[in-house]
């Protein structure tokens, strides 16, 4: 079978995510179709950069463009309303993790989708389900021996992206 590039296979992501039952506004006030369309709206932009990745653009062009303001925000923003949506839409899981007495709306409302909020546990574990992306997280805590603690999301799985997690930000890491 022959390997599908980023591009198709995040196409074909997208593509399954919008054919995804829509919610509609529940008891609770979740509207997923809201997300699924403002994730759909920003697809080109997306593709865009995927299609960059898949060019095998020089390391420095690359992180000229992705560190360049808008795109970073960009695809921060779509991350994060790609890791609200997946949250709301599976709500019955993720509400059990979700502390202060809030909804998974409230929850994602003040925690997700903001920008310059912190990430958490919760977040990853969303976004790699909704990705279909698999990760180990090496978290530092401040015990002895300057060791971190791994974990896969999901385990088991065969590794695609290694993040480092330091008390209340995340870095990737490159192996």
């Amino acid at each position: 079978m022959k390997e599908r590039s980023l591009q198709q296979q995040c196409s074909i992501e997208l593509y399954q995510w919008q054919k995804q039952e829509p919610l509609g506004s529940d008891s609770k006030g979740v509207n997923c179709l809201a997300y699924d369309e403002a994730i759909m709206a920003q697809q080109d932009r997306i593709q865009q950069e995927i299609a960059q990745v898949e060019k095998q653009t020089s390391v420095a062009d690359l992180l000229a463009s992705f560190n360049d303001q808008s795109t970073s925000d960009y695809l921060v923003v779509y991350l994060r309303l790609l890791t609200s949506g997946y949250l709301q839409r599976q709500s019955k899981f993720f509400e059990h993790f979700i502390e202060g007495g809030r909804t998974v709306k409230e929850f994602c409302q003040q925690e997700v989708e903001p920008m310059c909020k912190k990430s958490d546990h919760i977040h990853i574990i969303a976004l790699a389900q909704a990705l279909s992306v698999s990760n180990q997280v090496e978290y530092m805590d401040h015990g002895e021996g300057g060791t971190t603690n791994p974990h896969t999301f999901p385990e088991g799985s065969e590794l695609k992206v290694y993040l480092l997690y330091r008390p209340g930000h995340y870095n990737i890491l490159y192996k």
